[in-house]
């Protein structure tokens, strides 16, 4: 793969990915409120199982591209449990917040 691609692949993982402070709020929730938005209207599922599920596939998504494109760039294992750990702690944090908003009808459906 040309490296400006692959530079380019890995840059969008890190931006879905939790591993910004930001991104949750700014990108993921976004796209999620975008996405199940649209599959609502196509499929018959709870717009809150909708929302969450695009939310958890942005971040995994995210992650994904990162380490299929990055294998190369962290070659040290320490640390990597305590980073793990306070990724999925952070990505339930808001999930449980999606879930809110989602039950007072801060979020629904456009």
């Amino acid at each position: 793969m040309k490296p400006f691609i692959r530079n380019t692949v890995f840059f969008i993982g890190w931006v879905l990915s939790p591993l910004t402070f930001w991104n949750d709020a700014f990108v993921n929730i976004p796209l999620s409120y975008l996405l199940a938005s649209l599959l609502v209207k196509l499929i018959n599922v709870n717009f809150l199982w909708l929302i969450l599920a695009s939310y958890w596939l942005t971040n995994v998504l995210g992650l994904y591209l990162m380490y299929a494109l990055g294998k190369g760039i962290v070659k040290s294992k320490e640390g990597i449990i305590k980073e793990l750990l306070s990724l999925v702690v952070t990505t339930a944090v808001y999930s449980l917040i999606l879930v809110a908003l989602t039950k007072l009808n801060i979020l629904k459906p456009f």
